[in-house]
């Protein structure tokens, strides 16, 4: 009877450096005390409250009556129902509330300040006033509307959402507006769906489609990257696909590609004449899910026939990213070490590095200092 050979043995995971956290198959802790994008404007709509749910908070959101958007923490204070159950009133003042199922408390919309309890009588000393729901502040912005989840209940925004370099707008207008959305929920952390959206080595692989490079025709690229406010950019270069991008816009194409925190990732498609910005907005609804948004901004006429037959390839390439976070979330499910190699993974370690710091920088009540230094890094995808 022979032996029966051992098992090569795997190499180990290097151990990460001094103050550096490892590659957790959990995830980290989401980011507070920033602007998530909740939905499009065209998503909210007025007369209607939302149910929704972010960074595993309820959250119930509508438009005023003046069509400004509001959201408030979907638990009401007396007896825990969902706020998002009842209806939007208005108060003799031209105040707008939103009513409780249960009781009928109502509470401001714009502030969550209890304006009524229908069960009070006359003589009843009770200051309705000490009483509210937690209101989140919101911004709507290039048509989205953006919610800001902070650290401590209550606390202001230190600014507004972040624009992007090159917001397409159309005319005179001073404002972006989406021209095209996909949505879809991958069922994963969001470190991991973050990880996957900024990730170059997975295109071929995932979202095998004529439109793509197949896994056959792989390239070595060599991309330049340099910091900014809160993430970093792939410098302004000409595209792969040159042609087809000639095509929809015209020529001098030049491609830039933003990531900034907490998990947006711009792609501008820019010629002298037109425009495109593709913006993959990724918001945490709990720890083990969580939706992207594909929202696209142009003013090509060209784009605007595309358009009419581009929702199949979009819903294609969004399913793929699902199918992969969920059979990844099969093996995330033992916990095992995790890998990183140079320079396809560096992404990924400077989105991590980002996080890390944007949370220390709230801990110590310090502006943010951007970790990523410029560097050229070299891939084959």
């Amino acid at each position: 009877m022979t032996d029966t050979p051992a098992a090569p043995s795997r190499p180990s995971p290097p151990a990460p450096r001094a103050g550096e956290d490892p590659f957790r198959a959990e995830g980290g802790p989401f980011l507070r005390d920033i602007w998530y994008v909740a939905m499009t404007a065209g998503e909210l709509k007025p007369g209607n409250l939302h149910k929704k749910m972010y960074l595993g908070e309820p959250v119930v959101m509508g438009r005023r009556g003046d069509g400004a958007p509001f959201a408030l923490r979907d638990i009401c204070p007396h007896r825990a129902v969902p706020l998002s159950a009842g209806q939007l009133t208005r108060e003799d003042d031209g105040t707008d509330t939103v009513e409780c199922a249960y009781h009928g408390w109502r509470f401001g919309a714009a502030d969550g300040v209890c304006r009524h309890i229908p069960s009070l009588v006359e003589g009843q000393d009770f200051d309705v006033s000490n009483i509210a729901a937690r209101a989140y502040a919101v911004a709507e912005q290039d048509d989205l509307v953006w919610i800001y989840m902070p650290a401590e209940p209550g606390a202001a925004p230190q600014g507004p959402p972040p624009r992007f370099d090159r917001m397409v707008v159309k005319g005179d207008a001073s404002e972006g507006r989406v021209s095209y959305l996909e949505t879809a929920e991958l069922a994963c952390h969001m470190d991991h769906a973050v990880i996957g959206l900024i990730d170059p080595a997975h295109t071929p692989f995932v979202h095998k489609s004529p439109l793509w490079r197949s896994s056959k025709t792989l390239k070595e690229k060599e991309k330049h990257y340099a910091p900014s406010a809160m993430g970093f950019t792939m410098l302004s270069h000409e595209p792969v696909n040159s042609p087809l991008y000639t095509w929809l816009l015209g020529p001098g194409v030049k491609v830039e590609i933003q990531f900034l925190l907490p998990g947006l990732r711009a792609e501008s498609i820019s010629t002298d004449r037109h425009s495109f910005l593709g913006l993959a907005a990724i918001t945490p609804i709990r720890d083990d899910l969580c939706e992207i948004r594909e929202i696209m901004y142009w003013n090509a006429p060209t784009l605007d026939v595309v358009k009419l037959f581009a929702r199949p390839f979009t819903r294609t390439f969004l399913a793929q990213d699902a199918r992969i976070m969920k059979l990844q979330g099969e093996g995330l499910a033992h916990a095992p070490p995790l890998m990183q190699i140079p320079d396809a993974d560096t992404l990924m370690v400077w989105y991590r590095r980002l996080k890390r710091e944007w949370a220390k920088s709230r801990e110590e009540n310090r502006a943010f200092e951007n970790p990523v230094k410029p560097k050229v890094l070299r891939y084959r995808t």
